[in-house]
């Protein structure tokens, strides 16, 4: 590994990679560190034996029409589908599926929710989606879990300038051949250095010296883009310590959690007339959302999110595979228990490289992905979904930052030839 370069970029998901490119492009000498072994981060796809794509992070092209993926995928030939919102969905709520007309009335008290919080944070109210929305009802752990499922955190740890202010086009498009294939393909010619974790940042108006395992880096300066879960560990040092704000601005946006737990089941087991996904609850359990043989693939998905999520992964894979099997088994028949054939789940929480799924601002901090994207004394620059006012939780929103990051860069050192 080179000793000197103009920037070193730490973390290769989505924002280092798109802050490693720009920056090469206008001229600059870049490195980038990644600590696991492949690129991406967040957005991680595993083929299955059947030739399937399964995401264990990010997997839908979020608000596709301001979504800078969507051209990269035409111009890889990497497959999605078009659609509007989520596709069709059923609900089966403590034993029953629920009418068209039933549905109806539940979207109805989300949009009165969504209201609720838009005229609270117009009075200038930063504070949780729980004390702001309705709670009577039978549609609330079901909407509780959908918040949960947006941010990767349970209500009362969501400030709702998070659930007004993200850029939503309603306009969600799933990514057949994976979301974690499409970022790799796209930064398939970006030299990164895997397993190769920072460890320090010393910084300083002279440049930047960054410790790694595998030697000493110098630089002119640096563009942080780990997570907040990585930020708040204590793992990357910085050296002096990072500003009081900064500290307090990665604490109040930690990672939530959010996890995918695919069972491996026949797809001609099921009825065809079944919509693709399903919510179900059943007394005395968290909602869970249940994807059936998706893209025609051998398969169901179940999402749980929260501290459900963390105390299923603490619990390990066995108890996330049941708890998955059950939901399936007592809304479509037990005869899918003896079908179960394997299981591929996510943990994001133990995963050691980013500490959780997504950022969620806590009550009362929304202010604070602003202050986080702010450079540090022209040496230190940041990105990362965290940093996003708009498009905060997603990866599309990561990349954005990473290039917003680069122009910051590139406005500090000036024109490369």
């Amino acid at each position: 590994m080179n000793s000197q370069a103009d920037i070193v970029v730490i973390g290769a998901g989505a924002a280092g990679l798109s802050a490693a490119q720009a920056l090469s492009q206008a001229g600059f000498h870049t490195i980038v560190l990644e600590a696991d072994g492949h690129i991406g981060g967040r957005a991680y796809t595993e083929i299955m034996p059947d030739g399937s794509a399964f995401d264990l992070g990010c997997h839908w092209m979020h608000s596709a029409s301001l979504n800078p993926f969507v051209a990269t995928a035409d111009a890889l030939g990497v497959r999605y589908e078009r659609r509007k919102g989520y596709g069709r969905s059923g609900f089966f709520l403590n034993g029953d599926w629920l009418e068209d007309t039933d549905v109806l009335k539940g979207w109805k008290v989300e949009e009165r929710r969504e209201k609720a919080m838009v005229d609270a944070w117009d009075k200038g109210c930063d504070q949780s989606v729980l004390d702001t929305v309705d709670r009577e009802g039978p549609w609330v752990e079901v909407f509780d879990y959908f918040d949960s499922l947006n941010t990767s955190s349970d209500i009362d740890q969501i400030s709702i300038g998070d659930m007004v202010n993200y850029n939503d086009t309603e306009e969600n498009w799933p990514v057949v051949d994976g979301y974690g294939t499409l970022v790799a393909r796209w930064a398939a010619d970006v030299p990164v250095e895997l397993n190769t974790p920072a460890t320090a940042v010393h910084w300083g108006h002279s440049g930047v010296r960054v410790e790694t395992l595998r030697g000493t880096l110098q630089a002119k300066c640096a563009v942080i883009a780990v997570s907040t879960g990585v930020l708040g560990s204590g793992d990357l040092r910085f050296s002096p310590e990072l500003p009081v704000k900064k500290s307090q601005a990665i604490e109040a946006l930690p990672l939530g959690n959010y996890n995918r737990i695919r069972l491996t089941i026949d797809r001609h087991l099921f009825d065809d007339d079944l919509p693709e996904r399903i919510v179900v609850q059943h007394p005395g359990t968290p909602p869970m959302q249940l994807s059936l043989r998706p893209y025609g693939f051998d398969c169901v998905i179940g999402i749980v999110a929260g501290r459900y999520a963390d105390w299923l992964e603490r619990a390990g894979p066995e108890a996330s595979r049941a708890v998955v099997t059950d939901a399936l088994c007592q809304t479509l028949g037990e005869k899918f228990r003896g079908q179960v054939k394997a299981d591929r789940q996510s943990a994001w929480r133990g995963n050691a490289f980013v500490r959780g799924a997504y950022s969620t601002s806590m009550p009362g901090q929304f202010y604070q992905r602003a202050l986080l994207a702010q450079a540090v004394q022209d040496t230190l620059f940041f990105c990362g979904e965290a940093t996003s006012i708009d498009h905060f939780c997603t990866c599309h929103g990561a990349r954005m930052t990473g290039e917003r990051a680069a122009r910051e860069v590139r406005s500090v050192l000036g024109v490369q030839t």
